[in-house]
């Protein structure tokens, strides 16, 4: 089984470690995959193969949008979809959130919670995310990084948008979110973090293992011409 945090900020964003720190520590953490982010805001596109020294590691190549509304959330996905190996949407504003829930050429929906006084999802988002594909995240940061009143208040959001997902069948997605490589987290953790907020163990697991590496394996698949919607060509 495969591990996977495919939220993982680096100084190719926004990020403090290097990429080659990040790997080093997530292969102290068990993880034999990350999402090394970078955002897109419409003008420069980012290079479809990220280059490392460290081969026992997968690279994914995860391009983060942050529109100001669906209409741009549309307008990006579209020019950057072929670029991305996943394609992830910083939520928080509710029309965003629903937008990106709606839109097939997303995978995952991240922190749609964040900012909020609500979960922001709803049970028109899930549905919508669970027709389309898109996963939604359950970002470790978020939690690691707030205190008090603020956690109590982020743990109910995530439990009510974990309840929403397995009502409606949509996919969840647990990633650390880190900015350096001292947020990163171990598959344990994070999946523990799913147990918590409500899933069932294997379905936590799924969520840092079978389903980030799924959503990577299949945008591979279409990046090589390897699958159509419905279609994949197998190799003989």
């Amino acid at each position: 089984m495969a591990f996977y945090d495919l939220h993982v900020h680096t100084t190719l964003s926004i990020g403090e470690s290097t990429p080659e720190e990040t790997i080093d520590f997530a292969t102290k953490l068990g993880l034999n995959g990350i999402g090394m982010v970078r955002y897109y805001d419409g003008t420069r596109l980012p290079k479809k193969d990220l280059e490392t020294a460290d081969a026992s590691m997968d690279i994914v190549n995860a391009v983060m949008l942050k529109p100001k509304n669906p209409e741009e959330l549309n307008i990006l996905a579209t020019k950057v979809r072929n670029s991305a190996e996943v394609l992830m949407v910083h939520g928080g504003d509710y029309d965003v959130n629903r937008a990106a829930c709606e839109n097939q050429l997303v995978d995952i929906l991240c922190h749609p919670e964040l900012g909020r006084k609500d979960s922001g999802l709803d049970h028109i988002c899930a549905k919508a995310a669970a027709e389309n594909s898109v996963a939604i995240e359950v970002n470790f940061r978020e939690v690691l990084e707030s205190y008090k009143k603020q956690r109590v208040h982020i743990i109910a959001a995530m439990k009510k948008n974990v309840m929403l997902c397995k009502n409606y069948n949509a996919s969840v997605v647990i990633a650390s979110g880190a900015v350096t490589k001292w947020n990163m987290r171990s598959p344990r953790d994070m999946a523990g973090l799913g147990n918590i907020l409500g899933m069932d163990l294997g379905k936590a697991i799924d969520s840092v293992s079978a389903v980030p590496e799924g959503i990577a394996k299949q945008n591979r698949e279409k990046l090589e011409g390897k699958r159509w919607e419905g279609v994949t060509i197998v190799d003989e």
